[in-house]
């Protein structure tokens, strides 16, 4: 017999809580109904979940195993009321959204803001993890959709470009090239560098350009982050490299921005399942964010 949906809500707020009691007042039910739900559930499943000892229940192993699969079960039902939602009205859905942390605390703010201006009761949930978490968050319909550094290529992912943006220089404030147009690595010939992203492309990039114009890096300061890259050029420790797109939330920071040659390009895509079809709200979202990025 299949388990019902109700006897696994009851389930899973026991392992949440603890106990048949807290699990009853948080369902609004009577805890003589949960218990039955339970036992009933391990009828139906032929696994005893609990020890049982005076009142008190212990999960066993196998209900901890379970616990994971039945959140990820019951996570589907609730998808399903809120696409449900989302179909009748786009005002009234919600969109859950991840993305590399440079582009969520440096640009998305922005498109998520003017967005919001035009669907004012669309609900987000924001999110920032690694490349590969996203693809996988992404191809697994964790989130509605996403955002990622190209190139990215996974058969069950559609991929969207939507902005392509330069590298700058990020200089403190005062410094004697800041006026310049543009700078080139012979241009920096013996100051002082921050470079971004040890062992990325960008990197290998920045550094290939300076050797085949034959200049010495001197490098004084390596990060991962964008923030930490232009305060450290900020206090004058050197001059970083960043991506014009995230350089210019640091504008306010005391730095200057110059374009960096010979050209380096940064790609981004808005990335959902391919496996089943974007919902109004993530495909308005899409639509709102290449008028917004193009806009500039």
């Amino acid at each position: 017999m299949r388990p019902k949906s109700r006897h696994l809500e009851s389930f899973r707020e026991i392992m949440r809580t603890g106990s048949v009691t807290d699990a009853a007042h948080n369902l609004g039910l009577t805890q003589s109904a949960v218990s039955r739900q339970l036992a009933q559930l391990e009828d139906q499943l032929g696994l005893e979940l609990f020890y049982r000892d005076k009142g008190r229940l212990t999960p066993l192993p196998e209900a901890v195993e379970l616990c994971q699969e039945v959140d990820l079960a019951l996570s589907s039902f609730d998808r399903i009321g809120l696409l449900a939602e989302d179909l009748r009205n786009l005002a009234k859905g919600q969109l859950r959204v991840v993305g590399p942390p440079s582009f969520v605390e440096g640009v998305l703010a922005g498109a998520i803001a003017s967005f919001l201006e035009q669907h004012p009761d669309i609900k987000f949930t924001i999110d920032s993890r690694n490349h590969e978490t996203i693809v996988e968050q992404a191809v697994c319909r964790a989130v509605d959709c996403g955002f990622l550094k190209l190139p990215v290529s996974h058969p069950n992912l559609s991929v969207e470009h939507i902005v392509t943006a330069g590298t700058v220089c990020v200089l403190k404030k005062g410094h004697s090239l800041e006026g310049r147009k543009v700078l080139t690595p012979k241009d920096l010939r013996d100051e002082p560098l921050v470079l971004l992203g040890k062992g990325k492309a960008f990197q290998r990039q920045l550094q290939d350009a300076f050797r085949e114009a034959k200049v010495w890096m001197n490098v004084k300061a390596e990060t991962h982050a964008i923030g930490a890259s232009c305060a450290l050029a900020a206090k004058g420790v050197g001059v970083a490299f960043v991506n014009e797109l995230m350089g210019q939330a640091y504008k306010g920071l005391g730095v200057s921005l110059v374009p960096f040659r010979p050209a380096i390009d940064h790609k981004y895509a808005f990335v959902t399942s391919s496996q089943i079809p974007m919902s109004r709200a993530a495909a308005a979202f899409l639509d709102h964010c290449k008028a917004y990025f193009s806009a500039g």
